[in-house]
């Protein structure tokens, strides 16, 4: 019994002095990223970043739309050709029916 109590008081201390130095670093890491984020460097380099991002969102979306565009093309004009085709087939049947 001895030692579980010993043991429950040791993890508290331990999980308490952890805490404290765990929220200490945590205040670090977010004091060195705001001056990291107020680097003009970093600034300049995130908006060079920001920028050739949106040009090529752009260009991406412009080529899938040209593709759409040729793919419905060419879905269209099989579809003329299918069409046509049974058309000629049906007529000629009926045709030859009578």
């Amino acid at each position: 019994m001895r030692f579980k109590s010993g043991f429950l008081v040791g993890l508290s201390a331990g999980y308490v002095l952890g805490a404290k130095a765990g929220e200490e670093r945590y205040q670090q890491i977010v004091d060195a990223t705001s001056k990291l984020r107020e680097n003009p460097g970093v600034q300049r380099l995130t908006g060079e970043v920001n920028k050739t991002v949106n040009v090529s969102k752009d260009r991406v979306a412009e080529t899938a739309a040209a593709k759409a565009d040729q793919a419905k093309e060419v879905v269209a004009s099989k579809a003329d050709q299918a069409g046509s085709s049974s058309s000629s087939t049906t007529s000629t049947s009926a045709g030859s029916g009578l």
